[in-house]
């Protein structure tokens, strides 16, 4: 019922109305005073609450004494309800979209924490039109992520995703992915695992984030700058992993077992 009760909040009505109303819908045809008795709504309060869901539709009463109250089926309750939301949902959608939408291609905005990274990855890859280029962590991708990445590789002309997990585990129900395999040394350059999501190339998600997820510094942005950036780092770790995977072990005799010599890039090395 707590469940109930909070959703139904979201849509303006308070916990008396949902007690009376579900209390009907349960029991059937009462008097005002046996509503009351049932739903626990004190009797001086309760004829206020039947008007009011009677104004609201949710609720008829008869024309002759004494008064019964009787609620609307669920079914047409949830069918009105469904329909009342895609009115309103149009009804933004027209009149926001006659608001022009500033870009502010240069600024860099900040997220505040871990829901929030996700939410605007989850947005970007559902929004993604012509290329979606992702590194991503196994830990980042949760079951809904995943289903959303899936759909995406099917829609999505230019997909690739570059995958880091600590514990190895790179089964992923996703075709054109590259297993990293070298997170130990990413995290030493990084302190922390990162997500970087670039859609059609016109914008990014990148930034770091901790093993409990407490504390995020990750970017969202359009800048153009950023976008190149990020993009052509996923696509030089594709580039690199494709090349080791193809010709694994003439590069291990060249640069040992772990590649580890491949890192040797500085002067002194």
């Amino acid at each position: 019922m707590d469940t109930i009760i909070q959703i139904m909040k979201k849509y303006d009505f308070s916990e008396m109305e949902t007690l009376v109303y579900t209390t009907l819908l349960e029991k059937g045809v009462m008097t005002g005073y046996e509503v009351s008795k049932q739903s626990g709504v004190a009797r001086s309060k309760v004829y206020n609450v039947l008007e009011k869901l009677i104004k609201k539709n949710l609720v008829v009463v008869n024309k002759s004494e004494p008064k019964l109250y009787n609620a609307i089926s669920s079914d047409e309750f949830l069918e009105r309800l469904e329909k009342n939301v895609k009115n309103d949902l149009n009804t933004l959608e027209s009149q926001l979209g006659k608001i022009k939408e500033q870009e502010e291609e240069e600024l860099l905005w900040k997220l505040e924490n871990y829901e929030s990274v996700s939410n605007k990855m989850e947005h970007l890859i559902d929004n993604a039109k012509t290329s979606l280029l992702i590194q991503i962590w196994e830990n980042d991708l949760s079951p809904n992520l995943l289903k959303k990445l899936q759909e995406a590789e099917k829609t999505v002309k230019n997909f690739v995703l570059i995958l880091f997990s600590n514990e190895h585990h790179y089964d992923i129900p996703i075709n054109n992915f590259y297993i990293h395999g070298f997170e130990e040394e990413k995290l030493q350059d990084f302190g922390a695992r990162w997500v970087n999501v670039v859609a059609d190339e016109k914008e990014v998600v990148f930034g770091t984030v901790e093993n409990d997820n407490s504390s995020v510094d990750v970017t969202w942005t359009y800048n153009k700058a950023m976008v190149n950036l990020a993009k052509e780092y996923v696509k030089h770790d594709a580039y690199t992993l494709k090349i080791i995977k193809e010709s694994p072990e003439e590069l291990k005799e060249k640069y040992g077992n772990e590649f580890e010599k491949i890192r040797l890039i500085y002067r002194e090395d």
